[in-house]
């Protein structure tokens, strides 16, 4: 994601769906000016006490990302999103604000589950005995579909969420109507290694083919 976002000492960085602020401090450690910005008013509080003994170039806010109040026009040289995206229901809303708080040329990266290989509960790994290999299955891509998950399944308490699922055309369409080109696009495979056994060969094998996360970079269109 750094690679992408190629930052430089001093930028100003939004991070969208920042959590407990674990990108926001390493981006304060290479100085940069930092905005953290959740929906959930507890993970900003975590944030926050996580971050006391961080400088004072962070600061996190509780904001819904489809209308960041408070925000200065064309303020911030970079933006990123770290697999949150698929928890924000209207994607067109939030790409409009990107592109209204990001300056002229402003960079984004978007990590995202890769769209076409990552679906929860839409998609898993199979395996064909015939072939002796591990595959990947797919039960919808090109459908829209708001997909329930549980965040601690097994738990009595556990909380729920939603997973929203896009195409990939309908991502790249909502971040190109808002104004951004696309400059840059890497998929990204599971680091995870099987244990020794009579398929950890062909489950390696796998995973090294079929990526399942996706990194997206933009950049802030200048108007004609």
């Amino acid at each position: 994601m750094l690679k992408l976002l190629t930052l430089r000492k001093d930028d100003r960085v939004l991070d969208l769906g920042c959590g407990q602020g674990v990108f926001a401090r390493n981006l304060a450690k290479m100085g940069c000016d930092v905005t953290g910005v959740d929906a959930s008013p507890s993970l900003i509080q975590s944030a926050i006490q996580h971050s006391k003994n961080s400088n004072d170039r962070i600061k996190y806010v509780c904001l819904n990302a489809e209308r960041l109040t408070g925000i200065k026009d064309s303020h911030f040289d970079a933006l990123i999103a770290i697999l949150t995206l698929q928890n924000m229901k209207d994607l067109p809303a939030v790409s409009r604000e990107c592109a209204r708080v990001m300056k002229p040329r402003g960079r984004m990266v978007w990590v995202i589950n890769h769209p076409c290989l990552r679906i929860p509960r839409q998609s898993s790994w199979g395996w064909d005995e015939g072939k002796k290999m591990q595959y990947r299955r797919l039960d919808i891509y090109k459908s829209s579909a708001e997909i329930p998950i549980r965040m601690h399944p097994g738990k009595k308490d556990s909380e729920d969420t939603v997973s929203f699922h896009r195409s990939l055309s309908e991502m790249l369409g909502a971040a190109f109507e808002a104004g951004f080109v696309l400059n840059g696009m890497e998929e990204w495979c599971s680091n995870k290694k099987s244990a020794p056994g009579p398929r950890s060969r062909a489950e390696d094998r796998a995973r090294n083919e079929f990526p399942l996360f996706a990194a997206l970079s933009f950049r802030k269109a200048i108007p004609d």
